[in-house]
C-alpha cells in the first residue's frame, strides 16, 4: 500500500501531457490552459504618464522660479501634448503622457493656484508620481508559462500587453461511470437496500470545473459483463473516473475489469478516507481512476488524485493552498494513515481556526454542508488537542495551478 506521495508521484510519471491545441480569442479563454508561454506585445506603461491628476513641471525651472511657475496647456488621456515651454508649468491628468521637458508633477491638492500661475511645494523632487515606460513589463517579457490556467485577470493583462489570441490545450474528455446495484437516480422511488447516487453528478461537476469535457456514463450494476461493454468504448477518452466496485468484496469488479483492458498502476493508498483507490492505463493516451464508492471517499480521493492529474495533463504545476491553523477543538485517533477530517475553517479576532464537525464517517455526506476545509493529519499522529496548530486545506476555489 502506497504512501500519498508515493502514489502522487506514481500518476505523475504515467500522465501523458497534452499535444493537441486550439487558438482562441482571449474572450473565449477563461479557464483555459495555455498550450505555449506568453510574451508581452508592448511596453506597460506604453509612455511616461502621470500617476495623478496634478501639474508637470521641470525641477530645474521649479528651483529658478522660486517654485511658482506661469501654467501653459494641459495634457488629457488619449492625446500627445505639445512639449512644456521652459519656465512653465502644464496642468496634467491621471494616465496622460508627461509631456516632453517636465521631470515632476505636484498633485493637484498640494499645490495653489494663483491666477494664471501654480505655485508647487517645494518638497517637489525629480520623478515624483511619474509612472515610467515599461516600468510594470516591457514588449518581449514573458508573461506566463505553458500549462498556467487563465483567469480572468490574466486576460485583463495579456490584453493589456496587446495580446488578442492565444494557444491553449484542447479540452480534456473524461467518462464519469458509478458503479453498484444498490444506486438510484434521485427521484425515483427507493426500494429496500437501495440509495440514492451522487458521486456520480459531483465528479462530472468537478472535471468540468477543471475544464474537462467530461460525459456521463452513467450507472452500472455490479456485473463484470455489463461493465466491459461500458468500458469498450474507454480507449476514446483522456481520463475515466469510476465510483465504487474497488475494494475487495466479491461484487467490487471494477478493478478487476481494468485489469483485463488495461495495466493497473497501483491500488489502495494508506489515507483516510479513500484507502480503496485504484489508478492505471488504457491504452496510449487513457488513465483511469477507480474511486471509493462512499461519498466522502469520493470527494477526497477526487481532490489528492484526480485533480492534480488533470492539471499535469494540462502542463500545469498543481501547488494545493495549505497553511497552518489552530484546532479549535480536539480530536484523538489511531495512528496509520495519513487523514483528512472534514472542518470548519474561519476566522477569529485574526487567527485563522479549524474546527472538526462531527460525523466523520466516510459514508456521512451531511457533514459537508459546513466543510470548507480538510485538517490534514499525519499518518503517525494521534490526534491534537484544542489550540495546537494543525495544518489544513480549503476545500475548494483556493487552489492555485500554474
Amino acid at each position: 500500500m502506497l504512501s500519498l506521495q508515493e502514489a502522487q508521484a506514481a500518476i505523475a510519471q504515467k500522465i501523458p501531457p497534452c499535444t493537441q491545441q486550439e487558438e482562441l480569442n482571449l474572450a473565449q479563454a477563461a479557464g483555459r490552459y495555455l498550450a505555449a508561454p506568453v510574451a508581452a506585445l508592448t511596453d506597460n506603461p506604453a509612455f511616461d504618464n502621470s500617476a495623478m491628476d496634478g501639474y508637470a513641471a521641470n525641477s530645474v525651472d521649479l528651483a529658478a522660479k522660486g517654485f511658482r511657475l506661469p501654467l501653459r496647456g494641459e495634457s488629457r488621456c488619449g492625446s500627445v501634448p505639445a512639449a512644456l515651454a521652459p519656465g512653465t508649468a502644464m496642468r496634467i491628468f491621471t494616465g496622460a503622457p508627461l509631456p516632453q521637458g517636465a521631470d515632476c508633477i505636484a498633485i493637484q491638492e498640494n499645490v495653489t493656484r494663483e491666477g494664471e500661475a501654480v505655485r508647487f511645494p517645494k518638497n517637489t523632487r525629480v520623478g515624483a508620481h511619474i509612472r515610467r515606460r515599461g516600468e510594470d513589463f516591457r514588449a518581449g517579457d514573458l508573461l506566463y508559462e505553458r500549462g498556467r490556467r487563465l483567469a480572468p485577470h490574466d486576460l485583463a493583462l495579456l490584453s493589456a500587453a496587446g495580446v488578442a489570441r492565444v494557444a491553449v490545450c484542447r479540452r480534456p474528455r473524461a467518462l464519469v461511470v458509478a458503479t453498484g446495484d444498490e444506486l438510484v437516480a434521485p427521484g425515483a422511488p427507493l426500494q429496500p437496500g437501495q440509495i440514492y447516487e451522487s458521486n456520480r453528478l459531483a465528479t462530472l461537476l468537478l472535471l468540468r470545473e477543471l475544464g474537462a469535457e467530461a460525459v456521463d456514463g452513467g450507472t452500472v450494476g455490479d456485473d463484470a459483463a455489463a461493465l466491459r461493454e461500458l468500458l469498450a468504448g474507454a480507449r476514446d477518452y483522456d481520463f475515466i473516473v469510476t465510483s465504487g466496485g474497488v475494494s475487495v468484496g466479491d461484487h467490487d469488479l471494477v478493478k478487476e475489469v481494468f485489469a483485463e483492458i488495461g495495466e493497473i498502476g497501483f491500488w489502495r493508498a494508506r489515507i483516510k478516507p479513500g484507502k480503496p483507490v485504484a489508478f492505471g492505463q488504457v491504452g496510449e493516451r487513457g488513465c483511469f481512476f477507480a474511486l471509493p464508492g462512499n461519498p466522502v471517499s469520493s470527494l477526497v480521493t477526487f481532490k489528492l488524485f484526480v485533480e492534480p492529474a488533470v492539471v499535469a495533463w494540462h502542463g500545469g504545476r498543481y501547488r494545493p493552498l495549505s497553511f497552518a491553523a489552530v484546532a479549535a477543538n480536539g480530536f484523538e485517533r489511531h495512528a496509520g494513515r495519513q487523514e483528512y477530517l472534514r472542518a470548519r475553517l474561519y476566522n477569529d479576532g485574526g487567527r485563522t481556526l479549524a474546527r472538526v464537525l462531527p460525523g466523520q464517517g466516510s459514508h456521512q455526506i451531511g457533514t459537508l454542508r459546513e466543510t470548507n476545509g480538510f485538517i490534514v493529519v499525519d499518518a503517525d499522529s494521534r490526534g491534537f488537542a484544542a489550540g495546537d496548530t494543525v495544518h489544513v486545506m480549503p476545500l475548494c476555489g483556493h487552489t492555485c495551478m500554474e
